[in-house]
């Protein structure tokens, strides 16, 4: 017998499940009208009257029947008014307390709403009437489960679902819309803790919006940033607390002029607040990273912009959108200083002005401001990771032969690379530089080797957010031969035209000819420069990060110490050089 198709067998087990449940209702009905007729016979037979009347009325009089109609309407009253009751909580009750927060397990009024017919193995759920169609889940799930349907994310493949939880993890809104079932519950990156205003709880009059904030997305981060400074401009008015005089003193101080801090230079200058923008590389670096012909998307869709900067498009070319915020910039004239790193930010106890310290990169020259108000507009972009660690510069990782951000890739098309990290980052990296028709290409002979002109170092893994599709491509190209893959293997030490390379399992090292090297292993998070500023994040996050930095630190110690025997007789003489034959 031909076996049903998945959405037929669903059908056909609702309808069965339907009919029981009627079949059950109706028997529960006649056993209750059964046992009210044999009621009525046995009063009929106690209550022995004279009266016809009565016994026509089952030996009752007028006012006994009165009495059972009424009973018997208030009753029905009664669990009309508390089912009524119950479906309105219902409604008005947030998912989430519904939601078991140990088993990751929806509540029988969700699970069949929107899960009635899932599997019993691990799979997300979304519930739609709490979706607002930003599209982070699909970016962020690495197995392509989910896809767009009418602006509401459908998942389309729940049995390619590994119980990664990441697309649960980056859902934006509150209550989560996407919830991972039978999954462990995720464990989302914590971040400092900000009120209504996006001012920091533990130290007050300083902001923090966009990425150091936990609110990533262009349009969301550039929302915040013009919000915050209508909150500064109306407070500092409130208050009559404008600075007029000294030339060091300002309104507000914004560090960091990514979109969000950009927003926030540009609604401070049309506000006629004095202000102070600082970038320690240049404006809008963070777009600059990405290849010119890469897709941005302005998510959520259904959220309006209220900045400054156009956002008009649901999406476009990153070479188009940057070319309109600097027009932008340009008429608006909005000034910012750049090339101009943030040392440190202080509060005197006794004043209400915070004191900012800079260093301009030319020169190494410091510079002192005064301001009301700070805002930290941080992008986890902004202080990329080194190659030798949390804080740590690898011997030889110089700017001129390691860079951190591939925004031309025709820059290198005649030079041998080697890409290190296994993020999308990375990964789109090294799918662009082989894309290239004119790219410097492998000789037959050493196609294999370790003399390919394109090299992708994945150390631990590809990251859980590289989606699938991204995989694919790469294993193409490696198939191909345009791509050499290191698995589990770091980078140990730079010399002059190569690079040693060394696997993690086996300790063996490898010696790379190498022009450049591209580091794109993701950012440190700022948090010993918000901890000197008096804004922590929860404690176990800072413990765990800590004890990494320390395990890291030995780790590396104990590589150096062990390896600098095998390293000198591979990389002869100082300084260490490499010319392949």
């Amino acid at each position: 017998m031909e076996k049903p198709q998945p959405q037929l067998q669903s059908r056909l087990e609702s309808q069965s499940d339907l009919r029981s449940r009627l079949q059950s209702q109706w028997r529960c009905q006649l056993a209750l009208t059964m046992m009210f007729l044999m009621l009525l016979v046995i009063v009929n037979q106690v209550f022995d009257a004279t009266s016809s009347l009565a016994r026509f009325l089952g030996g009752l009089p007028l006012f006994g029947w009165a009495g059972v109609i009424g009973f018997l309407t208030v009753a029905a009253l009664s669990f009309a008014w508390s089912d009524a009751r119950r479906s309105r909580l219902l409604l008005e009750e947030p998912p989430e307390k519904f939601v078991d927060p140990n088993k990751q397990e929806l509540c029988k009024e969700l699970n069949d709403k929107y899960d009635a017919n899932g599997p019993a193995y691990p799979h997300p759920v979304i519930i739609e009437d709490r979706c607002i169609g930003c599209g982070a889940c699909v970016r962020a799930c690495p197995h392509d489960v989910f896809t767009m349907v009418d602006n509401i994310a459908k998942p389309i493949a729940r049995d390619q679902c590994m119980q990664d939880t990441s697309c649960q993890a980056v859902c934006p809104t509150t209550p989560v819309a996407c919830i991972v079932v039978h999954a462990p519950k995720p464990k989302p990156r914590p971040f400092p803790i900000c009120n209504d205003q996006f001012m920091s709880e533990q130290v007050s009059g300083c902001y923090l919006i966009g990425d150091v904030s936990g609110r990533s997305q262009i349009k969301n981060a550039a929302n915040e940033g013009a919000t915050v400074i209508k909150h500064i401009a109306n407070e500092l008015n409130s208050q009559e607390r404008r600075t007029k005089h000294s030339e060091n003193e300002y309104d507000a101080a914004i560090i960091g002029v990514g979109p969000a801090g950009l927003s926030a230079a540009i609604r401070a200058e049309r506000l006629k607040l004095k202000y102070v923008a600082i970038e320690q590389h240049k404006v809008l670096s963070t777009l600059e990273a990405y290849p010119q012909d890469k897709d941005i998307l302005f998510r959520p869709d259904d959220l309006k912009p209220c900045s400054d900067i156009p956002m008009d498009r649901p999406r476009d070319k990153c070479g188009n959108i940057l070319a309109m915020w600097r027009d932008e910039i340009k008429n608006s004239g909005v000034r910012i200083r750049e090339k101009e790193s943030c040392k440190a930010v202080t509060k005197a106890k006794d004043d209400a002005y915070f004191e900012i310290i800079t260093e301009k990169r030319e020169n190494n020259e410091s510079r002192s401001y005064r301001a009301l108000r700070v805002i930290l507009a941080l992008g986890l972009r902004g202080t990329p990771m080194k190659l030798g660690g949390p804080g740590k510069t690898l011997e030889g990782e110089t700017e001129d032969r390691v860079r951190y951000k591939l925004s031309k890739p025709g820059e290198f098309k005649d030079k041998r690379m080697l890409i290190v990290g296994g993020g999308n980052s990375a990964v789109e990296a090294a799918l662009a530089l082989a894309a290239q028709s004119d790219r410097l290409k492998p000789d037959n002979d050493i196609r294999d080797g370790d003399c390919h002109p394109l090299s992708l170092v994945v150390r631990n893994g590809f990251t859980n957010d590289l989606a699938f599709s991204t995989k694919q491509r790469l294993y193409e190209k490696v198939d191909k031969g345009e791509i050499k893959l290191y698995w589990d293997t770091g980078v140990k030490e730079i010399c002059e035209g190569a690079v040693v390379l060394t696997n993690q399992h086996t300790h063996k090292e490898t010696v790379v000819p190498n022009d450049y090297i591209l580091a794109l292993i993701g950012g440190d998070f700022p948090t010993k420069f918000l901890e000197k500023i008096g804004i922590t994040i929860p404690h176990a996050a800072r413990k765990k990060g800590r004890l990494r930095e320390s395990l890291s630190s030995i780790s590396s110690f104990l590589k150096r110490g062990l390896g600098r025997l095998s390293v000198s007789s591979r990389c002869p003489n100082s300084p260490r050089s490499f010319k392949p034959k």
